[in-house]
């Protein structure tokens, strides 16, 4: 029986190498004649290279029109038509010749230029040739080989230095910027003829009488006005201290007194009563003395608890800080904390009720529902309930019955193969095992180990394993279909297909 062997094909469809190909697998596309070998390391799914090696769709053929691109390097001898202007050969021969043609088209340089001025046009030629300009001045030329020099003639201006300290050059221009003549004149200015001539001599005869010294007057120089204007510098006005003494004057009689607001800004002693009927007294100073024993606040014709209630002190800060009598309550009340000194106490009628480590003797009653950690004494009071913390009974077999804790009815009796399995630290992927009397340990159960013990039977474990039907084939009669065979070196009547792609 004949063997065949077909490699991967495509017969239509699109052009190009398969998209996954194996290493030293062969692939024809039969619809751009190209034949693919897989190159480079193949897996699963293949990930080698499809590379052309043959066929009309990937080298040259003998007589068909084809389309070559990229570079070539060819040996031996190459036979190339007689170019010609429409081949666009580009050899060396047709480049020359192109080369050749151009030379002889380049013409030669010329030697002479016609140029045109004011009167008119003329030619330069090689040599010297002179060029009219307005009548009168000319420019001079010469023309040696390809290499033209103009030159200017001289103007009638005489050549010379124009201008000084006692005259003013006068030049003329013609229209095309051109110096036709020039000429000095004398320098003869009147004073309206100077810009601020005038300014500037008042401004300097008034210096000379603001920048002196004088004794007892002023002297100032009013510029607007062009005049100096001179000042008494006498005695001509009193006035008193702003915020102290006020001064007034109406037909020569002068009047001293206080202002509304006095201010003063040194000592002040006053011998008898000082008394203030304003609203508000404020007191700067960073000091206050009172040599009084008793100070008395919501001092009124008729003082009552009423009008004494928010009477106290208050000390300014980013909030107030108050102590003040409240008459709803009967009593001081304090804004902030009360920080009493190491060793001083509360005290009521006398005796200490308080202290910072301890309640005073007298103190018998108390309300307290919390205490804090108790770290000495004896508890000589009744059980403690279950809601509260306690186990409602006094002894341990009554605790445990209260607790739901019974041995051998609520939980467990101890058991030195459950205490050997406590022993164990669990972790992902473990199987604990006993490994004698009473011992245990872990063993590794991975993922893959869990999906077969759970499998119901061989059938699944084989799927579970990845083995097809051939698992369950006779090894005398055995149907492959698909995937591949290596290292195979004798078959008989075997149809090897290499599919599709």
């Amino acid at each position: 029986m004949a063997n065949t062997i077909r490699i991967r094909r495509r017969t239509s469809g699109a052009a190009g190498a398969p998209a996954v190909i194996e290493n030293a697998e062969l692939a024809f596309n039969e619809v751009d004649d190209t034949l693919y070998y897989g190159e480079g390391t193949s897996g699963a799914g293949g990930t080698g290279t499809a590379l052309a090696i043959a066929g009309p769709g990937a080298f040259t053929t003998l007589s068909s029109a084809q389309t070559i691109t990229g570079n070539k390097t060819f040996s031996g001898v190459i036979a190339v038509p007689t170019p010609t202007a429409n081949s666009h050969a580009t050899t060396k021969l047709y480049v020359d010749q192109l080369i050749d043609q151009v030379n002889s088209n380049i013409e030669a340089v010329a030697t002479e230029f016609n140029v045109s001025s004011d009167d008119g046009s003329s030619t330069i030629t090689s040599g010297v040739d002179t060029l009219s300009i307005n009548g009168g001045n000319v420019i001079s030329t010469s023309m040696v080989g390809d290499a033209l020099t103009i030159n200017l003639d001289n103007t009638n201006v005489t050549a010379g230095t124009y201008g000084n300290a006692n005259t003013a050059t006068t030049f003329t221009v013609d229209a095309q910027g051109r110096l036709t003549s020039a000429s000095q004149t004398a320098i003869s200015i009147n004073a309206g003829q100077v810009q601020y001539f005038t300014e500037e001599s008042q401004d300097a005869a008034a210096a000379l009488f603001t920048n002196a010294t004088h004794s007892g007057i002023s002297v100032s120089y009013d510029d607007s006005n062009a005049k100096l204007a001179i000042t008494n510098l006498g005695v001509t006005e009193l006035s008193g201290t702003a915020g102290e003494v006020v001064v007034s004057a109406s037909n020569g009689s002068i009047t001293v007194g206080l202002a509304s607001n006095v201010s003063i800004a040194e000592n002040l002693t006053v011998g008898g009563n000082l008394t203030v009927n304003g609203t508000l007294t404020a007191i700067n100073s960073t000091t206050v003395t009172v040599d009084d024993k008793n100070i008395e606040l919501a001092s009124t014709a008729s003082p009552t608890d009423s009008t004494a209630d928010g009477a106290g002190l208050t000390v300014k800060g980013s909030t107030d800080k108050t102590f003040n009598w409240v008459n709803t309550t009967t009593a001081w009340t304090s804004s902030e904390y009360m920080n009493l000194a190491s060793g001083k106490a509360y005290m009521v009628d006398g005796a200490v009720v308080l202290s910072n480590t301890t309640l005073g003797s007298g103190i018998v009653n108390s309300s307290l529902t919390s205490l804090g950690t108790v770290t000495s004494g004896t508890w000589q009071a009744g059980t403690v309930a279950i809601a509260y913390g306690g186990t409602g009974a006094t002894t341990a077999a009554n605790a445990r019955i209260n607790l739901g804790l019974q041995i051998d009815v609520d939980v467990q009796a101890y058991d030195p193969e459950l205490a050997a399995l406590a022993g164990l630290t669990s972790a992902a992927d473990k199987l604990p095992y006993f490994t004698g009397a009473n011992t245990a340990a872990l063993t590794t159960l991975t993922s893959f180990g869990r999906s077969i013990i759970d499998d119901e039977d061989a059938s699944e474990a084989r799927t579970t394993l990845g083995l097809g039907t051939i698992a369950v084939q006779n090894s005398s009669s055995i149907n492959i279909t698909g995937g591949s065979i290596t290292n195979l070196t004798t078959f008989d009547g075997v149809i090897i297909d290499g599919g599709t792609f």
